[in-house]
Formats: structure tokens, sequence, C-alpha cells
């Protein structure tokens, strides 16, 4: 009996080590292939805009403008959602994922195995991360500017604008979410799993506007490698 379970529990891990490989092969080689990979930045006075994608290694995010031309986003997401955040604030951070672990784990410490694995094994509800950034960003190798056009700007406002779930044509806000006063949190479209993730959704976000993209990608070099 025994050797049974021991044989078993060799066979079960062998399965999951066989699977993360195949997994993150699958990341490497499929987000080596480029989508769109004929496009070039908008030109300087062209109305263009300039967005950041950024990433902390685990998670990346779209930043845009609060206010432009095309949309002030503070009809959609008002300051009164936010609790430190003002009319002052030039920039915001978009991010889906899993709504469990949004809600559960504001600081990597607080992950706990049964959140982890229901969010990368099993479809789970999503909600997108919203915060307010004070200053413009600055260029670093984790947070890249591409320019758009007005035309990709718009295609890329109505992907994330479709991205939320709405009620009474608001977006439908959680109360008493968010890890700052800067920050908070809606109700989102989707399921979240590991293969269809937050970094996928930036990856699709960028597809969707005709920014250059990685034909899948799963992790945050996936996304970040096409915009050095």
């Amino acid at each position: 009996m025994l050797n049974q379970i021991l044989s078993f529990l060799l066979w079960a891990a062998g399965g999951v080590a066989g699977a993360a490989l195949l997994f993150l092969l699958s990341a490497f080689v499929l987000s080596s292939i480029p989508v769109n990979s004929s496009f070039a930045q908008a030109p300087p006075d062209d109305g263009q805009v300039e967005i950041f994608v950024t990433s902390n290694g685990v998670h990346t995010d779209l930043v845009l403008p609060v206010a432009t031309p095309y949309i002030d986003w503070r009809e959609k997401v008002p300051l009164r959602h936010f609790a430190s955040a003002d009319s002052s604030y030039t920039h915001l951070s978009f991010g889906w994922g899993d709504r469990e672990f949004y809600m559960k784990t504001p600081a990597w410490s607080d992950l706990t195995l049964g959140v982890a694995l229901r969010a990368t094994l099993w479809p789970t509800p999503s909600a997108m991360h919203v915060a307010y950034i004070a200053t413009e960003l600055v260029p670093t190798k984790r947070q890249r500017p591409i320019l758009l056009s007005p035309q990709q700007y718009r295609q890329l406002v109505q992907y994330i604008d479709a991205s939320f779930q709405e009620g009474n044509g608001n977006y439908r806000h959680i109360t008493a979410s968010g890890y700052s006063g800067q920050d908070t949190f809606y109700e989102a479209h989707g399921k979240f799993y590991i293969l269809k993730n937050c970094n996928n959704w930036v990856n699709q976000a960028l597809k969707a506007a005709g920014v250059k993209a990685a034909l899948w990608a799963p992790l945050p070099f996936a996304v970040m490698r096409h915009h050095r």
C-alpha cells in the first residue's frame, strides 16, 4: 500500500511538473510570435496619446491619461469612489484579474494556497482594478511608453470599457474595496484562469488597439518583450 501511495505521488508530481514545463514552453514560443508586427508609434504632433504598459514581475497593467479629447475617465470612474484621489491626478491604471485574488491578496504575504489554486486552475469571477496616479510615469524597464494615434487610442478605450460590467449606465463599483485611497475595484466581464489571465487581458487590449503584441502572453515577459 505504501509503495502504491508513493508511486501515485510521484506520478502526480511528474504530471504537475510536465504541465508546468509545457505551459512555460508554450508561453515562450507563442509570445515570440508577434501580432500587428507592422505597428509604428504615432508621429509627434499628430494628436497622439501616450500610454504605458507596466509590470511588477507577475502582473501587467495599462496606464492611461485621466483626460484626453477622446475620453475623460472621471465620468466612468468618478473620484468619489477614491478616498484620496483628486482632480490633480493625471493618470489611471487599469488591470483585469481574479476577483477573489484581488480582494484577499492586498500583499503577497496574504496569498493562501487555496486562493492561488482556485485562481490558477478554475475559471473564477473577475474584477477590474483601477488606480489613480498623481504624476506622469517615467520610462523604465518595467514601465514602457507607447504612442497611439487617436484611432488606436479609441480602440483601446473601447476594449477597456467593454471589460467592465455596467448597471444603470454606470460601472458596477465594488464598495469598500481597494488597497488605498487611490484605488478601487469594479465588477468585470469574463472568467479568470491560468490560460486567460491578467497578462493576456493586457496583451489582448494591445491587439485590439492595433499595437504590436504577442500571439499569446500569459506571463509578464511575454507582454513586455515587444515593447523594450
